[in-house]
């Protein structure tokens, strides 16, 4: 698998400091998404918690939806962000705005080594590009919250909590924490938990078992799937609903909602097969109908006008069976359109300077090449239900309130697979964000996750002649033999980990061989384990090193024995080392080595 390179390698990783939590105020989260992007805050000491979406953008006109359309534009040629959201669609609407500026959109996508997208223009890397949206949306929502009770607060109070792709590598969350330092949310030197990643599906079931678990009935020991539809991604995830034993008599005494906890089922999985798919097929089937000279021809503002039409008009509302009229742009010359338009034939006819668009064929051609990837996606996570048991499966995201999406869902697995599908349309789009902001008050209600990859170190083991073969072997300074490349394994794949499990293991290195102990970090998508760090399908995910300390009593060559402990619990990986001298060591952390060494 190809790891791209970036620009912010050798990022210093703190070791495992955490602030008091209840230093933090007011939590203040963000889903910064392919296509659009969302924020919401809460009050941590508030009973119970109570959410507030972040509805007013600059500049948005009579647009119904409750978040911010994910674009930058900067001058052509110049690395200085210029207009951000709804303004920068409009200022791309202005005569010769195509030539003077560069619309960025969807660069969230960048993020994400596997797709190997064409490198962003102006020269911007990834983590820039991200980082100069996320500071104008922090800025914004700043701004907002001057308006609430939050302005009583100091910012150094606010933590914050940000979304992620469930199938985003450990390289790209990273990169994305290193976005927000670099957009002002928070410095290097902050506490790690004053910044919180969640996946996007985590975050929408806690959305979901926050405000529908009495609407829905939801049940000890239930077990919900997420299907965070959005506009790059498709992400699912399986949670069992527990509730916490002895809390009956209080609910029923008090009347206070019973507490729940939320526990991972089985390893979560997602897709590059969000809506924006669906754009490029609509483009794709404007170009079959019109023809690629005419569309070659069509003004950046034109297209601009007939995409909006499809995004704003037709994917929400679409059901299988609807007809459209886009209207098409007056630069298209009716003689320049092909013969079976001016025909009117049955595949699409013109009719007064607008193009015909039947619903059978929106269905085969734009819709159901995703939604068939969404559906087979889902089939793909229910088989890995123990016993497949499913109470509910809840539609969320953007693309997840789909009339069209929800109807095929429907037909595949009501009543078949799982009893109940659910769709919040009222703020179908907002459960991501939202229930991040319910993570970062109560972090605590997620309890275990299941480990998506296995992980390991590469060391130096006793050579075994029954096993290792003899190109493996190293003979050591006092004499010992040892084996090269071998895998300690920290985590297996589809581990159940608990969020706070800390996995220990003890090293040793010979002292005044090195100045530093360079940890190699490996992961495979194999379900075996591998003996080798070096076997096929295993691949380096990042380098930890640490400066051996100073040992006065220690010799030349004497064991220095060190102990590492890695916490896989969480959304992000952390690094400790010991060598026990009663202090923990700063790890620095090398993302790029995978270009380094081929992986």
């Amino acid at each position: 698998m190809d790891r791209s390179s970036s620009s912010e390698a050798d990022i210093v990783v703190k070791t495992m400091v955490a602030s008091n939590p209840q230093d933090y105020r007011v939590v203040i989260a963000y889903d910064f998404g392919t296509t659009y992007s969302g924020a919401a805050y809460a009050f941590t000491h508030s009973t119970p918690a109570e959410v507030f979406d972040i509805r007013n953008w600059p500049h948005k006109s009579g647009n119904f939806y409750p978040k911010v359309p994910t674009v930058s534009v900067y001058p052509r040629n110049q690395s200085t962000l210029s207009e951000w959201g709804h303004a920068a669609k409009k200022v791309m609407l202005k005569p010769g705005a195509a030539k003077q500026n560069v619309l960025l959109s969807q660069f969230k996508l960048h993020l994400d080594e596997s797709l190997q997208r064409a490198p962003i223009e102006n020269g911007l890397t990834p983590v820039q590009a991200v980082a100069d949206y996320l500071e104008v949306l922090h800025k914004h929502t700043l701004e907002e919250l001057k308006r609430s009770f939050a302005k009583n607060y100091p910012t150094d109070s606010f933590r914050y909590c940000l979304t992620v792709p469930a199938v985003w590598s450990d390289k790209a969350k990273h990169l994305m924490r290193q976005a927000s330092i670099k957009a002002g949310l928070i410095s290097a030197s902050d506490p790690l938990d004053r910044l919180i990643l969640i996946s996007e599906p985590e975050a929408a079931a806690l959305y979901c078992e926050e405000t529908m678990s009495d609407q829905i009935q939801l049940k000890d020991k239930d077990r919900v799937m997420i299907c965070d539809a959005g506009g790059g991604t498709v992400d699912l995830i399986v949670f069992q609903v527990n509730f916490l034993e002895n809390d009956e008599a209080e609910k029923s005494s008090s009347g206070k909602r019973r507490k729940r906890q939320l526990k991972e089922v089985t390893k979560g999985m997602g897709e590059s097969c969000g809506s924006v798919f669906l754009d490029s097929h609509f483009r794709e089937l404007l170009e079959t109908k019109l023809g690629k000279d005419v569309m070659s021809k069509v003004s950046p503002r034109d297209m601009y006008t007939m995409m909006e039409y499809f995004i704003d008009t037709i994917k929400p509302q679409f059901t299988g069976a609807d007809e459209f009229y886009l209207e098409l742009p007056r630069s298209i010359k009716v003689e320049d359109l092909p013969a079976s338009l001016r025909d009117h034939d049955e595949d699409g006819y013109l009719d007064d300077g607008m193009l015909y668009l039947s619903g059978q064929e929106l269905e085969k051609k734009v819709f159901d090449p995703v939604v068939k990837k969404v559906i087979a996606l889902i089939e793909r996570q229910y088989k890995q239900i123990p016993d497949g048991r499913l109470e509910f499966l809840f539609l969320v995201g953007g693309f997840g309130s789909s009339k069209y999406l929800y109807q095929r869902v429907h037909e595949v697995f009501q009543d078949t697979k799982v009893n109940q599908i659910v769709c919040p349309s009222e703020r179908a789009a907002l459960a991501v964000v939202r229930g991040a902001a319910y993570y970062g008050i109560h972090p605590e209600v997620v309890v275990s996750r299941v480990s998506r990859r296995t992980y390991g170190i590469s060391i130096y083991k006793p050579f075994d002649d029954k096993i290792d073969p003899q190109s493996r072997r190293r003979e050591r300074p006092d004499g010992s033999i040892d084996c090269k490349n071998r895998f300690s394994l920290f985590v297996k794949k589809n581990d159940e980990l608990a969020v706070d499990h800390c996995i220990k293991d003890e090293y040793y290195v010979y002292y005044g061989e090195f100045d530093t102990v360079s940890i190699g970090l490996y992961a495979s998508e194999n379900e075996v384990a591998p003996r080798y760090s070096d076997e096929a399908g295993v691949y380096r995910v990042a380098d930890f090193s640490v400066p051996i300390p100073d040992m006065p009593k220690m010799k030349k060559n004497d064991h220095l024995y060190y102990t590492v402990s890695m916490y896989f619990g969480q959304t992000e990986i952390r690094v400790e080392a010991d060598f026990g001298t009663g202090k923990k060591y700063d790890v620095k952390c090398d993302f790029d080595v995978a270009l380094k060494y081929g992986s």
